[in-house]
């Protein structure tokens, strides 16, 4: 009886091991630290004015922080920065907008692809080139919010006017081919797999992997000499929240298959 509790006892422990490790950890993504759990990242938006249905939202922006930390204190010398397109307006009047489509690419960049500035640069196509290089970190496409099919929605004050001011929220999902909604990044993105959980609740096609918010104004514009007609005209924050998930290692696979062979032993000699 003793051998018995003890197997049993031995099985638990790498059970219960092989859970906390999934619980709570910390995974490395081709250089940026990533704590699996609840993720809420903030980050910088610029983006061109709509004014018709038919028209594309497209723009750029950096992420700043992850779940209140610095960027730079989650990887050595990168940046994390990302393009957007693919949403098509729908539907505009002067207090709201509704979008179809959408897809959003995130890159990380280490040394002479950490040169995201804004403030500083030439032009919005620098911007954007700046913006896109360095390694493809996750690739996302829109996920429906309405009956619809609609993908994200604002509302505000001068919407479909260069001094647009107001909000918006959305759906993302992650998608592992990279080329939903007209995006041309391709597959190979590093982090799909951690991030696709499936976590965010929806109402429309299941469950989703992010919940997207947003600001926008025509104030602190980068290159207002572009304006009112250039690619970024609109600037203003945005947030992320989805979940980090884990993948196993190997030897947690391993520690997982021995608890499982334990408690398969101790049942079989618990038998009359």
């Amino acid at each position: 009886m003793k051998m018995k509790q003890t197997l049993q006892a031995l099985a638990c422990t790498a059970l219960l091991g092989t859970a906390a490790s999934s619980m709570a950890a910390t995974v490395n993504v081709g250089g940026l630290d990533l704590t699996t759990g609840p993720t809420f990242g903030v980050a910088s938006v610029y983006e061109n004015v709509v004014t018709q249905p038919g028209d594309t939202l497209a723009g750029f922006g950096e992420v700043t922080q992850i779940n209140g930390v610095a960027l730079s204190t989650l990887c050595d010398g990168c940046e994390l920065t990302y393009t957007f397109g693919g949403y098509t307006v729908t539907d505009i009047d002067a207090t709201s907008v509704d979008f179809s489509g959408g897809w959003v690419n995130f890159y990380l960049g280490f040394d002479g692809d950490n040169d995201f500035n804004p403030f500083a640069s030439d032009g919005s196509a620098t911007d954007f080139a700046a913006a896109s290089n360095g390694a493809l970190f996750l690739t996302l496409a829109g996920h429906q919010i309405d009956a619809a099919g609609n993908t994200f929605a604002g509302t505000g004050a001068n919407i479909g006017t260069p001094s647009a001011v107001g909000f918006g929220a959305g759906l993302l999902d992650v998608d592992y081919t990279g080329m939903a909604n007209g995006n041309t990044a391709g597959v190979g993105a590093l982090a799909n797999t951690f991030f696709d959980t499936n976590t965010v609740a929806a109402l429309f096609g299941g469950n989703a992997d992010f919940q997207l918010g947003a600001s926008f104004s025509n104030m602190l514009q980068p290159h207002p000499g572009e304006c009112p007609g250039g690619p970024a005209c609109l600037a203003g924050s945005v947030d992320f929240r989805g979940s980090v998930g884990v993948i196993p290692e190997p030897e947690t696979y391993a520690l997982l298959l021995a608890g499982l062979g334990v408690v398969g032993f101790v049942a079989r000699r618990r038998r009359p």
